[in-house]
């Protein structure tokens, strides 16, 4: 998963502990008392805390990632077709609802192609000292699987996307919505790289660029508001020239990706926590790019 980047810091190192990583899917079908009764019992609402909206053309499943540092949900939802789950997105719902976007944190389209058009299942889960879930999208124009991962005792969240064409150019979209959703007249949205803070609204990613932190200043947690911000990782080896991060009322990174190869990121929700916070944590990484 981490093949193309080695974080060196000790504090991100996946030491063993007592309780491994648990992976959890649970579909949501008309009729299946046992679903919803993990579904119920595992907390993670897509609808409040009572109901439960289920229908035959509508797919709904959530998708739970934990160990003893942290929870990672998703709400994966699109429509059932002929028996088969099409048009899905991922949302990520924890750590926060807030932070990576819970209506679909990330998007992969070349051209006029997406990703989520075709049909979707997914195809693995593993639970152990390293959890893995394999999101496989088929049968439209733009095919490929999603892998998901979390170590044990860690708080990161591994994504590597590795498309079934192995030529085309595509882009990667990441969209957050960091400490709250707020008001217009209240938000002040705001961006750092490895390099600094983004004067403006728009930043060009640039070869020396590696992560970037999308945060508020205003719901942030160091005035006791909001929820946290949030960050991720990625390897500028696979990122080319047009690329950009941009903040408004959503942070949304628009990465596009070396044609056919593997595009691989590290996620943080930085639930809780100041912007302050999560800038010196990301300031202690020490990475290497193979």
């Amino acid at each position: 998963m981490f093949k193309k980047i080695m974080i060196l810091a000790v504090t991100l190192l996946a030491f063993v502990s007592l309780t491994a990583v648990n992976v959890q899917l649970i579909e949501l079908r008309p009729g299946d008392e046992a679903a919803k009764k993990a579904y119920f019992s595992a907390k993670c609402y897509l609808w409040g805390t009572k109901e439960y909206r289920v229908s035959p053309d509508k797919y709904n499943a959530v998708l739970i990632m934990s160990n003893d540092k942290v929870r990672y949900a998703f709400h994966l939802a699109g429509k059932m077709v002929g028996g088969k789950a099409v048009n899905v997105e991922v949302g990520m719902i924890k750590p926060s609802h807030f932070q990576w976007y819970a209506g679909g944190f990330f998007k992969i389209t070349s051209g006029k192609k997406n990703l989520s058009q075709g049909s979707f299942a997914v195809k693995e889960i593993k639970s152990g000292a390293k959890g893995e879930a394999v999101l496989e999208y088929s049968g439209g124009e733009l095919n490929g699987r999603v892998t998901l991962t979390l170590h044990d005792n860690d708080d990161k969240l591994g994504f590597l996307f590795t498309p079934a064409d192995k030529k085309s150019r595509y882009m990667v979209a990441l969209t957050a919505y960091p400490g709250h959703y707020g008001t217009a007249k209240l938000r002040k949205r705001v961006m750092y790289t490895n390099l600094g803070k983004v004067q403006g609204n728009v930043k060009r990613v640039t070869p020396q660029d590696h992560y970037a932190v999308f945060g508020d200043e205003y719901y942030d947690r160091a005035h006791n508001r909001g929820d946290g911000c949030c960050a991720f990782l990625y390897n500028p080896k696979q990122v080319l020239e047009g690329s950009s991060i941009r903040c408004g009322y959503g942070c949304t990174a628009y990465l596009y990706m070396v044609p056919g190869a593997e595009a691989a990121f590290i996620f943080w929700d930085f639930k809780g926590k100041s912007l302050q916070q999560a800038l010196e944590y990301m300031k202690t990484l020490k990475v290497k790019f193979d």
